[in-house]
């Protein structure tokens, strides 16, 4: 999805108009709808204010091009400074942990429950695509034609969730965005 298309997923989601989007945002309407339209990208600025009235992360919109192994590995550490990861593997007759056994797993239960949601949706797709529904090729490709759609859907609903789970917070709260 452009950053456009988020924004009206979003706003939709809200149930509000571009007018009040505007009105919250403190940005003009028409420049709203030229958002949407990715007639014109919002400069980061812009986008805070946006993501701050719609009440979601400015990262739902960020685009972060994952290729090396460094780029992964700094994503994961980050995450485990901030919010809390849980790692384990199995080891070898020698004690050293084999690969291919490793888990990862988030202290915070609300993000693993969202990830858990998430993963039943990818094992469905993944069925679809190896045809575990015994489906006719025409059925199997409306099927993932439908699924692939919704995935980016059920990716947004997972994402629609400002609970903090920073480490050192031990009480259910909601992240507000300054105005």
């Amino acid at each position: 999805m452009t950053i456009g298309e988020k924004i009206k997923y979003f706003r939709n989601m809200r149930g509000i108009s571009q007018e009040m989007l505007g009105q919250l945002s403190g940005i003009n309407p028409a420049t709203i709808k030229k958002y949407e339209y990715s007639i014109r990208n919002p400069k980061p600025d812009q986008l805070l204010k946006i993501a701050n009235a719609l009440g979601i992360s400015i990262n739902i919109f960020m685009d972060f091009d994952i290729e090396t192994v460094s780029d992964v590995l700094s994503l994961l550490f980050k995450m485990d400074e901030q919010v809390g990861m849980n790692f384990e593997a199995e080891k070898d007759e020698n004690g050293n942990y084999i690969p291919a056994t490793l888990k990862i797993s988030f202290t915070h239960p609300a993000v693993n429950k969202k990830l858990c949601t998430y993963l039943k949706a990818k094992q469905l797709q993944e069925n679809i695509e190896n045809n575990k529904y015994n489906f006719n090729e025409e059925q199997q490709n409306e099927a993932y034609q439908a699924l692939e759609s919704d995935m980016e859907e059920i990716k947004n609903h997972l994402l629609d969730d400002n609970m903090i789970v920073k480490k050192g917070s031990n009480r259910i709260s909601v992240k507000v965005f300054p105005q």
